[in-house]
């Protein structure tokens, strides 16, 4: 879990990855390959989770609103804010934190114990620039697609359950939803994305520098790397979602 010690190590990784989008050299390449293992790779289970999420939150919000309000009508408005507010944005950031975050914790944490990182430090080669950087603008881009297509995904599915159960029309559908949902809340959900996308990497990056005591060290690294990016997760949608709210 986060320490004191984990804090500063943090604040020094992100402040230099930060430093080197403005004064370092942009390897597009690795930034390219670290994109498409890590989010393309991360499609399909992204597109399964937030399809159910959306066949499922439907049928609760029809079942709760049938038995409270005698009526159905108002499907299209509730799930749409819901999904766009919070289930289309929480669940893949979680996802992608349970997939990517340890893979990134686990490749840099091997890379620690193996002394791979002590030799590019020998070579001259800043780690953060070389390993952290590009894992972290690969973040923010896929982060940000990813969650375009769980949107998309989720709120399709959501259509789908309340044509074929709900007797809705998809025109009807999506009038009613222009009602409740606009661009703001979208500009609202890629903001969102922006901040999970920057925040994931570093942590667990950091984890990966941290690392010590060979593969149980990996694996302790890994799991405190995921625990601690979930809970970041979890407080930043509170803290946008409030400062959000503040602003209307």
């Amino acid at each position: 879990m986060a320490t004191p010690s984990f804090a500063r190590e943090f604040w020094s990784v992100a402040t230099r990855t930060v430093g080197w989008a403005f004064h370092g050299k942009w390897r597009r390449e690795e930034i390219l390959q670290h994109l498409v293992h890590h989010g393309i790779g991360s499609i399909p289970i992204i597109g399964i989770s937030t399809a159910f999420a959306g066949l499922v939150v439907t049928q609760e919000i029809a079942f709760h609103m049938d038995h409270a309000l005698h009526t159905t009508t108002m499907i299209p408005g509730f799930t749409g804010q819901f999904i766009m507010r919070e289930l289309g944005i929480a669940v893949p950031a979680l996802l992608i934190v349970a997939k990517v975050g340890a893979s990134m914790t686990a490749e840099i944490g091997g890379m620690k114990i193996t002394e791979q990182v002590d030799a590019l430090k020998l070579l001259g080669i800043d780690p953060v620039g070389y390993l952290v950087f590009p894992r972290w603008i690969a973040g923010i881009i896929a982060t940000v697609s990813l969650t375009l297509i769980a949107l998309a995904v989720t709120l399709s599915c959501a259509i789908l359950m309340a044509v074929t159960k709900f007797n809705f029309s998809t025109l009807e559908y999506v009038n009613n939803l222009r009602h409740f949902v606009d661009l703001k809340d979208l500009a609202c959900a890629l903001v969102k994305a922006v901040a999970y996308g920057a925040v994931m990497p570093l942590i667990a990056c950091t984890y990966g520098f941290r690392c010590q005591g060979g593969a149980q060290g990996v694996g302790s690294a890994t799991t405190e790397s995921v625990v601690s990016a979930t809970i970041a997760v979890i407080v930043l949608d509170f803290v946008l979602t409030y400062l959000f709210t503040l602003v209307g």
